[in-house]
């Protein structure tokens, strides 16, 4: 029972899909964020199940790219790029860690987010679609699901750089032994499948994709010593661009 509402809080909490109205139960919240990867998987099946209809229809590249790439918002109803845009507001400031974490609670978008978020949307379209037209796209069901074990297992590693917030809700009093069996779950069958699917591609995107959350770790910690909601969605959504680029880069190794 306790699992059930952990996912159902986790599904709440990341996604705009409905779920049953329930109490706080700060037993459950100890494991909650073990199933933002659950969450990844439903969309990765959304995604799947998008692949299906664009062969059924017999759909342009470019129209299943430009809905594949809006379908995590729309998924996610943007907590984790808006994170994204926080987060690159801070950095972009080059201001110290006490106001670079004030400018991360700021609710307005600065010219530097709207620019490097109209970036990342492009950049996310453009692999899309040469996956779709190089005949690539088998493996991205899998995407979502691990950029979201890469993310939840940053959130219970690193320190949290504020001792506030949703992300300290989620964690400070967490369960990080059953969190990591649970993530290593999912992972393990997240790999698993990337590679079953996408052989060695599967593995060039794995590759980048740890490269760019290793990277993720130095910056969180150099930056703003350690994590927080915002640098979580931050890393989440720049780990999920490069497991799509390295799904697009394999398909070049012989």
């Amino acid at each position: 029972m306790r699992l059930l509402k952990s996912a159902v809080m986790a599904f709440s909490t990341f996604t705009k899909i409905p779920m049953p109205q329930i109490d706080w139960d700060d037993d459950a919240v100890r494991v909650s964020i073990a199933f933002l990867p659950m969450a990844g998987a439903v969309l990765g099946g959304v995604i799947w199940l998008w692949i299906w209809l664009c062969g059924v229809l017999d759909l342009s590249a470019v129209l299943f790219a430009a809905v594949a790439a809006v379908l995590p918002v729309l998924f996610t109803g943007g907590i984790h790029l808006d994170g994204f845009c926080d987060t690159v507001d801070a950095l972009s400031s080059w201001q110290d860690r006490e106001r670079k974490l004030e400018i991360m609670k700021d609710p307005h978008i600065g010219t530097f987010a709207m620019i490097r978020c109209v970036m990342y949307l492009l950049i996310c379209f453009a692999l899309l679609y040469e996956l779709r037209l190089r005949g690539l796209a088998a493996g991205l069901g899998f995407i979502y699901l691990l950029s979201r074990c890469f993310a939840a297992f940053g959130a219970i590693t690193l320190p949290n750089a504020r001792k506030s917030g949703m992300l300290m809700s989620f964690t400070e009093s967490a369960d990080r032994r059953a969190i990591t069996a649970i993530l290593a779950i999912f992972a393990v069958a997240g790999m698993a499948g990337l590679i079953w699917f996408a052989s060695l591609r599967g593995v060039a995107a794995l590759v980048l994709g740890l490269l760019t959350w290793l990277w993720y770790r130095l910056m969180a910690m150099k930056q703003f010593s350690g994590a927080t909601g915002d640098t979580t969605g931050f890393s989440l959504q720049a780990v999920e661009l490069a497991l799509l680029a390295g799904l697009l880069v394999g398909g070049f190794i012989r």
